[in-house]
């Protein structure tokens, strides 16, 4: 009887579903990297900055390796030895595809984690709990419970991962089927040639690679679809999120009838079981890597219409610009108490999107916009910076003492701390590197005086480079040790900085930075939230106009409503 270990290579096999095969995984392979070649391109992009572009690439390229060795499998996989084709296949399942899975979801949760982050910036400023405990100098599960977020999540990967890799490796030795002259007995193939080449893609040592995609897709999906329900952003993040879990919820299902039902064995033949699994890959890179090019041109359209229009109308009459904008914050506001908006002209048009608009809401009533950029465009960094540094100029006195200057230096290094700083800030605001520089020639050595070691940019968590971050001990000294850091921005009001105050120091030291911040703003959330307010107007007429009618709402209407929130 023939054995499976004798069986001779056999010829690339280019029939027609060959060449379709070949020329399918060249082609999408090729628009895949034109799309993560033109999202690196425009990495500076705030919809693509904030998402952490490197994780996100690194973890589509893990899984388009395995893609485009699924895809090669019809056409030239029996070049090689049935059994060297099939351990390939054995290790790429159990040790590179849990990999790649693992950071595609690690990248999908840095949403959910820059959404929680933001929440500081909404009029509520919910500040977040640190978690953690003391004794992190000398306690290894002090120092991991002490780490943030993102570098818990990798070092749980990386265990995990190493779990996996012993257990791929160690079943693989054992399963004789791979290997007959050694393993454990009774793992070895039997029956004809058509069941051992049948029995070779499925065994108990393919389980661990299984288990491993169930958790991932049935357990940690689910749970990170029920937790973005709610949040309701501008740049499509909701949507890529949402829609890589629920496209792989069929993988590893379909993928075990495929082994294991005799129906599937024609269709086998053509399309390997590992292809339902590479469906899900697909669906990955269409959200997470065109999906954002999309946004990307709609983000453009966008800034240059809010460009054209401010400069337009920005020599249109105070008068109405005054009005326009005043429409705006009230309408804003009787929408978040659910009222009928009554106050936005529709002959308004373009003349909102102006810059004396933008000013007189951030003058006025600034908090509408605020929790608009907090939760919706995850922005909220520059509306507080705005706000703040308003605040700020504001309480200069006209001929200052040097115990007041030394005051005023104080919370304006806060505001560094808080805003500026790559350093030191969450969410550092979008400065360009020259008016950063003359930023940082001012502030960065009193910021080092006062909060000590700078911690890791927690809104680019994966970013190389940066220094390591401190503990925070919550100590309430005004000046922080070299192994400590405090958050300035919490104590400004307890302390002064007592140090030398760079020459540079004015009143117009945060003219340039606000300039820049505030036009971003212009272009990026204002017209958002203009548009959101319209329509929120349109939803809330349309919903008066159909109670005038029939009250009844169809099964129809309410899988579309359905369909819309998800989309």
């Amino acid at each position: 009887m023939a054995d499976i270990y004798s069986l001779p290579p056999s010829p690339p096999n280019f029939d027609s579903v060959g060449i379709f095969y070949m020329t399918y995984c060249a082609t999408w392979t090729s628009l895949v990297l034109a799309g993560m070649l033109f999202l690196c391109a425009n990495r500076r992009n705030p919809i693509l900055k904030i998402r952490g572009l490197p994780l996100s690439l690194a973890a589509i390229a893990f899984l388009h390796v395995y893609w485009i060795l699924a895809q090669i499998t019809y056409p030239i996989g029996l070049t090689m030895p049935i059994i060297l084709a099939y351990d390939i296949q054995y290790f790429f399942m159990g040790i590179w595809f849990p990999l790649g899975i693992a950071l595609f979801h690690a990248s999908n949760s840095r949403f959910l984690y820059v959404a929680q982050l933001q929440k500081q910036f909404t009029q509520s400023n919910v500040r977040r709990k640190k978690s953690g405990c003391n004794g992190a100098d000398t306690s290894w599960l002090c120092r991991l419970r002490n780490l943030e977020y993102s570098t818990r999540i990798l070092i749980y990967i990386g265990l995990g991962m190493v779990v996996q890799v012993l257990l791929t490796i160690g079943m693989w030795f054992a399963c004789r089927k791979y290997h007959p002259t050694y393993g454990v007995p009774g793992t070895e193939l039997q029956g004809t040639l058509e069941e051992q080449i049948i029995e070779l893609g499925r065994g108990w040592e393919w389980w661990p690679s299984a288990l491993w995609q169930v958790v991932w897709t049935w357990i940690v999906a689910p749970v990170m679809i029920w937790r973005a329900w709610g949040i309701r952003d501008t740049m499509g993040w909701r949507l890529q999120t949402i829609g890589c879990c629920l496209s792989n919820l069929h993988a590893t299902p379909m993928w075990l009838m495929a082994m294991y039902m005799p129906a599937f064995i024609p269709i086998n033949k053509y399309f390997t079981p590992s292809q339902w699994i590479h469906l899900s890959v697909m669906m990955f890179e269409i959200f997470t890597i065109f999906v954002p090019c999309w946004q990307v041109l709609r983000h453009r359209n966008m800034r240059k219409r809010a460009a054209d229009s401010n400069a337009k109308w920005e020599t249109a009459s105070q008068a109405t610009l005054r009005t326009s904008s005043s429409v705006v914050w009230k309408s804003a506001s009787i929408v978040e108490k659910g009222h009928t908006i009554e106050f936005l002209d529709k002959e308004l048009g373009d003349r909102l999107f102006t810059m004396s608009a933008l000013d007189h809401v951030l003058n006025d009533n600034p908090g509408p916009l605020q929790d608009f950029s907090a939760e919706r465009d995850f922005s909220g960094e520059n509306i507080a910076f705005l706000t703040r540094t308003a605040t700020w100029k504001s309480s200069w006195p006209e001929f200052p003492t040097e115990d007041q200057v030394r005051n005023i230096f104080t919370q304006a290094l806060a505001i560094y701390t808080d805003f500026i700083s790559p350093r030191d800030a969450e969410f550092p605001i979008n400065l360009s590197s020259r008016d950063l520089k003359r930023l940082e020639a001012i502030f960065e050595r009193p910021a080092r005086i006062l909060c000590g070691e700078a911690r890791v940019n927690q809104a680019t968590p994966f970013d190389a480079g940066g220094s390591p971050r401190a503990h925070r001990r919550g100590s309430g000294e005004a000046v922080a040790s070299s192994h400590d850091w405090i958050e300035l921005g919490e104590v400004a009001s307890r302390i002064q900085y007592a140090g030398e105050i760079s020459d540079e120091f004015g009143l117009a030291v945060f003219d340039s930075a606000q300039a820049h911040i505030k036009y971003l703003v212009l272009t990026n959330t204002w017209p958002k939230f203009i548009g959101e307010i319209q329509q929120r107007r349109r939803s809330s007429e349309t919903e008066r106009s159909d109670h005038t009618g029939s009250s009844y709402t169809t099964l129809t209407s309410r899988v579309s409503s359905l369909i819309h929130s998800i989309f």
